[in-house]
């Protein structure tokens, strides 16, 4: 493509970006940074590009860089088309000044073959063509490899590097000093260059919440003896299916992971301690096919789901409408559709009059949108998500 059309194209999509300002907004001059830890999915990248322009400083996302499905067996071929789909993604929906993480290791544990091709490398040059800056994400079990490609990201990009550590990680002191080594040799940072991310996964029963809290504890203790340039607990309370859920009644599903950084970082300023979450997803495991019409919902502290029976035929997933009804009748914020850009789109569909085809992603991306909107806005007045 031509100099020019890039330059058009650019113009035009930022200018799309710009949008409407919606009203979860924030007074505070320092606010609590998010972190949603996202699978690279369409409705993730279109609900975070419809963030309000006044809250992106405090949205810094961690998107995974997700493996397409392919029956060829072409690790290569499959690496390329993987890097091709999230650079189109992320060029179609993020304004250019957002600077996100970038975790290739799904897709890198997809391509076993050592002399395959290089992911993060490819990605760091995708999104950098685009005029875009990422942070590279390594873990501390990951391969020489692998962190010498974040390496290469992180010089490329000049943001640094993000350390993402899955705990319970019980660390020694040897375990420590190698992980220094490798960040100075391999990554060719120091620590005050990474942002560190501790991921307690799954806390979607009352009993791993109350486990996750000691591991909370336990990780923040080790955390701070290292001298990070940030640090995020995240953690992911969505339950793994919406099977229990019956139809046409809506259930409240606690937002644990809230709960869980809420009483964590009593200890911390409101601003030192990073939140992050997986959004209205199970960090478990990716969402099944062919779902049911289904809404997630977060008013405060817990989400409603919403859903109802997959019609056959024609107009099988037409149900959503109804279950936008339902929700602008039971929930209905004060602001409205000001509230977010997924409230503006419920509406719609409530009318029967959307913008969005009637297909699983625009469900998703109006209830991730809605839960953004929320975490920033109580981050804002209440500094708890």
């Amino acid at each position: 493509m031509k100099t020019g059309q890039v330059a058009a194209r650019r113009e035009a999509r930022d200018g799309r970006r710009a949008g409407r300002g919606f009203a979860n907004h924030t007074e505070n001059h320092v606010m609590t940074v998010y972190m949603p830890i996202l699978k690279g999915r369409a409705s993730e990248f279109l609900a975070l590009g419809k963030v309000a322009a006044q809250c992106r400083p405090f949205v810094r996302p961690l998107i995974e860089v997700m493996p397409l499905e392919s029956d060829t067996g072409d690790d290569d071929r499959t690496t390329i088309e993987s890097v091709a789909a999230f650079e189109k993604r992320v060029e179609e929906h993020l304004p250019t000044e957002r600077v996100l993480a970038v975790d290739c290791h799904r897709l890198l544990a997809k391509n076993r073959n050592p002399e395959g091709r290089d992911a993060m490398s490819m990605v760091s040059n995708a999104v950098r063509k685009l005029g875009y800056r990422m942070i590279p994400v390594v873990r501390p079990e990951d391969g020489e490899r692998a962190f010498r490609s974040a390496g290469y990201a992180a010089a490329q990009h000049g943001k640094g590097a993000c350390l993402r550590v899955p705990w319970p990680a019980p660390r020694t002191s040897a375990d420590d000093a190698r992980l220094s080594r490798r960040i100075r040799d391999d990554l060719g940072l120091a620590f005050k260059d990474v942002d560190l991310v501790l991921d307690l996964w799954a806390v979607d029963s009352d009993a791993l919440l109350k486990d996750r809290k000691a591991d909370a504890w336990q990780a923040l203790t080790w955390a701070k003896g290292l001298p990070v340039r940030s640090i995020t607990l995240a953690s992911g309370a969505f339950p793994k299916t919406l099977g229990d859920v019956p139809f046409d009644t809506p259930v409240a599903i606690p937002r644990r992971d809230a709960d869980l950084w809420t009483t964590v970082a009593a200890s911390y300023d409101a601003t030192e301690l990073f939140y992050a979450d997986y959004g209205v997803f199970s960090p478990r495991v990716s969402q099944g096919r062919n779902p049911h019409p289904n809404l997630r919902y977060a008013v405060d502290g817990q989400w409603y789901a919403y859903r109802c029976e997959r019609r056959e035929g024609t107009g099988a997933l037409g149900g959503f409408d109804g279950l936008c009804k339902a929700v602008v009748a039971d929930l209905w914020p004060s602001r409205g559709t000001a509230f977010s850009w997924g409230d503006e789109q419920i509406e719609r569909f409530a009318n029967g009059q959307p913008l969005l085809p009637r297909r699983p992603e625009s469900w998703h991306a109006c209830s991730l949108s809605r839960h953004f909107a929320t975490v920033l806005d109580r981050l804002a007045h209440l500094r708890r998500p």
